[in-house]
């Protein structure tokens, strides 16, 4: 099964979170071809089928103050034929990986979130410094995932479907609730999964984490092994 890595960005040593993906994916049987070049990376879904696309990336528009030293060289804005790369990759039955920021990419395409089953919102969303988080199996999870401790990042406030299956929850000290920190959900024929941890690779790297991590590949990329078997 092959697996095409979209990376790159600011704040984040997005290669390395790539290549200990790759890594912890290859127990799958998945080989991942790294793209830091995310116009590029887009491009070669035209040339090449994929069973699991994964966005590893914070490629936005960037607006605010803020980000003005690195709006010349990292604001991204998708077009439409990329946009439509992606969303045929999902509509034929890919699969989906998105990690850490790729909630807030795309921030022209309003389409993404709903794909995403979630996004990031300016002026709500947030996190605290990168901290011991407890994570727990949520409620609602159908992958028997283990709890676990990491220091990352808690995304805090996202605005999430209703349609999504939350699989692991988290909190912090610095953070009142809980926070849903990986889901599961199907748009149109793909599986798709998000995971808002992954700030650093020692975090993809936590035991626990990277298990999480491939079974929620493994549900996303049992429809094109079901299809597979039918062809």
């Amino acid at each position: 099964m092959q697996n095409l890595i979209l990376c790159g960005g600011i704040f984040h040593d997005f290669e390395a979170t790539s290549l200990a993906l790759a890594d912890e994916l290859a127990a799958l049987g998945v080989q991942s071809t790294v793209e830091s070049d995310i116009e590029k990376g887009i491009g070669l879904l035209a040339k090449s089928r994929y069973d699991l696309l994964t966005i590893n990336a914070l490629r936005w528009e960037m607006v605010g103050d803020k980000y003005d030293p690195y709006r010349e060289r990292e604001a991204f804005r998708i077009s439409d034929e990329q946009r439509s790369l992606i969303r045929d990759h999902v509509d034929r039955g890919g699969a989906l990986l998105a990690l850490h920021t790729a909630s807030i990419c795309f921030s022209d395409w309003p389409e993404w979130s709903q794909i995403l089953g979630g996004a990031w919102v300016w002026g709500q969303s947030w996190h605290p410094s990168p901290c011991a988080i407890t994570v727990s199996p949520a409620t609602t999870s159908q992958l028997q995932l283990q709890g676990f401790e990491v220091v990352d990042e808690l995304y805090s406030s996202l605005s999430i479907s209703p349609q999504v299956r939350v699989e692991l929850v988290g909190e912090c000290a610095s953070v009142d609730a809980q926070q849903p920190l990986l889901w599961c959900h199907q748009f149109g024929q793909g599986r798709v999964v998000y995971d808002s941890l992954g700030h650093d690779a020692a975090s993809i790297h936590t035991p626990a984490h990277a298990d999480a991590l491939r079974a929620a590949v493994a549900w996303s990329l049992e429809l094109r092994r079901e299809r597979h078997a039918s062809d």
